[in-house]
C-alpha cells in the first residue's frame, strides 16, 4: 500500500502530521481511506461499541468539514 493523498485541516499533505495538521484522511493505493485521529477518552470508549475488529477515532467537527470539503473536490 502507498499513500496517494493525505487530506487535513489545512489541505493536501506530502507528509503525515506536517506542520500539526493532524487528524486527517489517508487515501490509499488499495482503494481504502484511513482515518487517523485522536483515541477515545475512557468515557466515550464505554458509550460506543464496534463490532468485532473495527474501532473508533475522534476529530473536532470542523476537521471533519474541512476533510469533506477537499474529498468533495477530488
Amino acid at each position: 500500500m502507498t499513500i496517494q493523498k493525505i487530506l487535513g485541516e489545512n489541505g493536501p499533505m506530502s507528509e503525515l502530521c506536517n506542520g500539526n495538521s493532524c487528524p486527517a484522511a489517508i487515501l490509499a493505493s488499495d482503494g481504502n481511506v484511513y482515518v487517523q485521529g485522536y483515541l477515545l477518552n475512557s468515557d466515550a470508549d464505554q458509550t460506543l461499541v464496534a463490532p468485532s475488529g473495527e474501532g473508533f477515532v475522534s476529530m473536532p467537527l470542523e476537521t471533519a468539514k474541512k476533510i469533506a470539503a477537499q474529498v468533495a473536490q477530488l
